[in-house]
């Protein structure tokens, strides 16, 4: 044979086997929520146990339910070095089920076994066992889960459905992504053109500007450019240890994680500075070898990405 299609009148669906190739695809392997949702995130406690919560997913294009906590063993680590394990679906044909069990890997985590003549596995949870322990620490259990989902679908705007994380729906030709409160337009690539900025940190009365400081994100990039001035009766001094805040940027320019940049004061030789953008938006300067006298520019260019 080297052609089949199915289902027909004539070519029916005969075995399991047909029955999950076919449904694999329309219903991909994973969990049956988004990931705000606790549906199957196993927890731990130190024990030697870990929880797998209620939930429903598809593993090899077949139906899984738990709809109660169910509670895996932890093999204790009798090692020197710390166990890396998975907490898997388990689909096991041979014995027509799907379970949640638990795997112990070694210094990696364990390879899925994902095989047509054999067992198919998907992940929902990785743990760490410590050297010579019976549990997993709670911080040490981490979110592994696949998620099935839905493809874009057409949508009324006084009539949308559940705005599950991260679903998308298409209205008149607009992508609009689930917050799991709302929906938002999704647009990966947007761009705020370049915004002029004026002092407001909470140093904001120590500066003026000078030139034109203003900031753009594009593609999830921001860059921010500077040019501000001291006040004429303020300088900034190196033994200013927290800087002077200039600016505190509006929440979608701030990184995820503190920026660090240099620029340069306008005095003798171009003296160096720092410049830092903190995660909650201020923005800061710091001079790194001379203080920097009162109505002189800074001026410093940074960029980051938002993810």
């Amino acid at each position: 044979m080297t052609e089949f299609s199915y289902p027909y009148g004539s070519s029916k669906i005969n075995t399991e086997d047909e029955f999950s190739r076919m449904m694999m695809w329309a219903a991909p392997d994973g969990v049956c929520a988004s990931w705000g949702s606790p549906a199957l995130r196993p927890t731990a406690n130190g024990s030697g146990t870990v929880t797998v919560p209620p939930g429903e997913a598809f593993v090899r294009g077949q139906k899984y339910l738990n709809d109660a906590d169910k509670l895996l063993t932890v093999p204790p680590n009798n090692t020197g070095a710390t166990r890396l394990d998975y907490v898997v679906l388990r689909n096991d044909p041979a014995n027509d089920r799907i379970t949640a069990e638990y795997k112990p890997g070694g210094t990696s985590l364990p390879p899925l076994v994902q095989s047509w003549t054999d067992v198919w596995e998907i992940p929902i949870g990785a743990g760490k066992v410590k050297a010579g322990a019976a549990g997993v620490q709670p911080e040490d259990m981490v979110d592994a889960r696949w998620f099935t989902g839905w493809p874009v679908a057409p949508s009324l705007p006084g009539y949308r459905p559940t705005p599950w994380r991260d679903r998308l729906i298409c209205e008149n030709g607009v992508i609009l992504a689930g917050t799991g409160t709302g929906w938002k337009v999704y647009d990966p690539f947007a761009d705020t053109g370049w915004v002029n900025l004026a002092p407001n940190g909470s140093n904001a009365e120590a500066w003026a500007p000078s030139g034109v400081s203003r900031i753009r994100t594009r593609d999830k990039r921001v860059e921010l450019r500077l040019s501000v001035k001291r006040w004429a009766t303020n300088g900034l001094g190196v033994a200013d240890d927290d800087g002077s805040c200039v600016f505190n940027l509006a929440a979608q320019y701030r990184p995820p994680l503190e920026v660090l940049g240099f620029g340069y004061g306008k005095v003798a030789r171009q003296s160096p500075l720092a410049v830092n953008v903190e995660t909650g938006g201020d923005v800061r300067v710091r001079p790194l070898v001379n203080d920097l006298p009162a109505s002189r520019t800074v001026q410093a260019v940074l960029s980051w990405f938002l993810d």
